[in-house]
């Protein structure tokens, strides 16, 4: 049985599916951030990502996320715009980055770009 709660939005930027290593932390109240958790992304692009993890996370909650792209790590706010569950599997949660530093999104540009058109690496 499916659990879906939200509905992924219409997308401004392509997304590609990726896995990288993702550390995300939650905002917490008050300003304060969770603990820090790990999981792999599944889909990425300018304009957020889709990662699987374990724990339930609440649409509209805001994410503090750390991707791992080679050699340069990305850091993004963002808000989780979509959760998903099939079958008891594992949770799929929609991000939207609400901050991303132009260096960052250039990095994920030139990854976006190099697996489009086969670029070799800088």
């Amino acid at each position: 049985m499916e659990q879906r709660i939200g509905v992924p939005p219409i997308r401004r930027y392509p997304r590609m599916a990726a896995e990288y290593g993702v550390s995300y932390r939650r905002s917490l109240p008050g300003g304060g951030e969770g603990e820090i958790a790990h999981a792999r992304t599944r889909t990425i692009g300018l304009g957020g990502l889709m990662f699987e993890t374990e724990d339930p996370i609440e649409r509209g909650e805001s994410l503090l996320v750390e991707i791992a792209l080679g050699d340069h790590t990305i850091v993004a706010a963002g808000t989780v715009v979509y959760t998903e569950r099939r079958d008891g599997g594992p949770w799929q949660i929609g991000v939207q980055f609400t901050t991303l530093s132009e260096d960052d999104r250039d990095a994920l540009l030139g990854v976006y770009l190099q697996r489009e058109y086969r670029l070799p690496p800088d």
